[in-house]
């Protein structure tokens, strides 16, 4: 127990490192841009001295006079607009599995307080519901091999053996199994979460992996298990006549039985 709250420690320790680093290289450059972006600003507003400053006296008399004028006023425009309805509880959770705890009415409380005899269960009334989440569990799974001896002919001084069927590891001389391989990858490519955080997470559930160990899995199991995958798709795709079309909106004037505000499509189509 204390080597791995050791361990944890030490890469916690050194993935703060990580991030002080970044950190100062963060504010290094943020100094240098809040300084370039200064420059930027004096030099622009030069330009506008130049280009668009008052050339007289007069011109800036006149661009007084104008401020100085006649205000009008006009009327603020309100515009109602519907609100988009709200989603019910029911609609928002309709895909999610329901489990039904029902709580009882207590052995001491189920006699009739005015004549002492058993009551009987009328309904079971709708009171509220809850999302519950149950974490990820892990766990180590272990095949078992069974062998069978034939005993007749083990008194002839003959073995004759069979072995049970087991189904193929994910990889070679690997824990890795394709649960676990999947999680990886669901954590790195949709969740975005990067491997040195799941380090982390790997070493506080009790199952130390490497980042490196990650990685490794990811990409074996792209080669040998995604890879085939992805080159029989290619291949129907180079079978067909159209790959893809992208179409374009666009507004044509004077066309033929269609109004010029109506939208017209430019399609592109990639074939071979």
């Amino acid at each position: 127990m204390e080597d791995h709250t050791e361990k944890l420690i030490g890469l916690m320790q050194k993935t703060i490192e990580q991030k002080d680093e970044q950190i100062k290289e963060l504010r290094t450059t943020i100094a240098d841009l809040q300084a370039t972006v200064a420059n930027l600003n004096e030099t622009i507003e030069e330009f506008r001295r130049k280009f668009f400053g008052s050339s007289s006296e007069k011109t800036r008399r006149k661009s007084n006079e104008e401020e100085e004028g006649e205000k009008v006023t006009v009327k603020s425009h309100t515009r109602e607009r519907k609100r988009k309805p709200k989603s019910k509880r029911e609609e928002l959770y309709k895909n999610l599995p329901v489990r039904e705890v029902k709580c009882p009415v207590p052995e001491d409380c189920r006699l009739c307080p005015d004549c002492d005899t058993p009551m009987e269960t009328v309904a079971w009334t709708y009171v509220r519901e809850e999302l519950c989440i149950t974490p990820a569990k892990l766990e180590r799974v272990r095949y078992l091999q069974e062998v069978l001896a034939c005993p007749v002919c083990r008194e002839e001084d003959e073995g004759t053996f069979t072995k049970a069927p087991t189904p193929a590891p994910l990889l070679a001389h690997s824990p890795a199994s394709p649960s676990m391989v999947a999680y990886v990858m669901y954590q790195k490519f949709m969740n975005s979460v990067p491997f040195y955080r799941q380090e982390m997470d790997w070493l506080q559930k009790g199952a130390p992996l490497a980042r490196e160990t990650a990685a490794n899995w990811c990409i074996k199991c792209a080669f040998e298990y995604f890879q085939p995958v992805y080159d029989l798709l290619h291949e129907y795709l180079l079978k067909r006549e159209i790959l893809h079309a992208d179409e374009t909106v666009c507004q044509v004037l004077h066309e033929e039985g269609k109004a010029a505000a109506s939208n017209s499509y430019m399609c592109y189509v990639l074939s071979f």
